[in-house]
């Protein structure tokens, strides 16, 4: 009788010991998959690409040139969109520091200009010391004369375009400048949008943004960075007298700033099919693209590589060569 339980128990505890070593073995099997999958889901999204949708694009505030870019904030009020020009200068819509509501002119101290905002972070931020308004603006007035000398230009308390780098400023485009606008919209108030085919050659109801989201900054984009190319032409005394350049510089310190485009570089690779979403080999699709473009081979995401991509691009957008 004993030997019979016995006999049943060992039989019973062999069947289930085979069972637990079967799910011990299909237990490695899944747990590899599970972390296959999970690993393929990451390296899917690690290359994300540049466009969101198909006019626009999100932007890395925290990268030259984009970190020329900024939001002037009034008095708690509102803000408005600014461009870094000098080590302590920068261009932004007289219209901006004016209170039409108690008909003044808002005071320095209410007003700080934040470079490369992002997502609430305004470590690169300065208090405004003074500002001079462009000859023939006048609050009020609705004419072509006051829209056309919509501008100021602000002095900032500290230096911070020795961190960002600042923008050229030119009163003159030609037709085969890669025109883009960019900054800070309505409902988009914490990220830099770019709409890179927002030019000569594109209708603006399709590649612009709304009117109702805020005026953006129209700029040229140059191999060496971007140049303020207002529609609203700054007139040659103000261009003169304010002692503006043409030429954009990049940051000489850069303790906050990514002194060239690789984010934006890296996902124009996706885009453009060098670099596919879910490979590493970022150094290889470059190389290749530099070559196929006619520029040095430097393996640099540097702002020439970013100018000839957005150059392919636009082409692309357009449905014809590069030139």
């Amino acid at each position: 009788m004993i030997s019979g339980r016995f006999r049943a128990l060992l039989i019973t505890m062999i069947v289930i010991l085979a069972g637990c070593s079967a799910q011990q073995k299909q237990t490695p099997s899944q747990a590899t998959t599970s972390s296959s999958t999970n690993t393929t889901e990451k390296i899917q999204q690690a290359n994300p690409g540049f466009l969101v949708g198909k006019n626009f694009a999100l932007l890395e505030a925290r990268e030259y040139p984009w970190s020329t870019l900024g939001r002037l904030n009034v008095a708690g009020r509102h803000f408005c969109n600014g461009t870094m020009v000098s080590s302590r200068k920068l261009l932004a819509p007289a219209s901006c520091l004016y209170d039409l509501i108690e008909s003044r002119w808002f005071q320095p101290k209410e007003m700080v200009f934040v470079a490369g905002y992002q997502r609430d972070d305004s470590t690169i931020s300065s208090v405004v010391k003074s500002y001079q308004i462009s000859q023939g603006f006048t609050p009020a007035n609705k004419s072509l004369k006051s829209l056309l000398n919509n501008w100021a230009l602000i002095e900032l308390n500290n230096p911070l375009g020795n961190y960002t780098g600042w923008a050229g400023v030119t009163s003159q485009t030609h037709p085969n400048d890669l025109i883009i606008e960019a900054g800070y919209r309505r409902g988009w108030e914490h990220i830099q949008a770019l709409f890179p085919f927002c030019n000569q050659n594109t209708a603006r109801s399709t590649s612009c943004p709304s009117r109702n989201e805020g005026p953006l900054n129209r700029f040229s984009i140059t191999d060496q960075g971007l140049v303020l190319a207002p529609s609203n032409v700054i007139a040659d005394q103000t261009y003169q007298s304010w002692n503006l350049s043409p030429h954009p510089a990049a940051p000489q310190k850069s303790p906050y700033v990514t002194s060239q485009p690789q984010n934006s570089v890296q996902r124009l690779l996706v885009d453009l099919k060098y670099l596919e979403t879910n490979t590493s080999d970022v150094s290889r699709a470059l190389l290749q693209a530099q070559q196929d473009l006619n520029i040095p081979p430097t393996e640099e995401a540097d702002s020439t590589t970013l100018y000839h991509l957005l150059k392919r691009l636009n082409a692309l957008y357009n449905g014809k060569p590069a030139s």
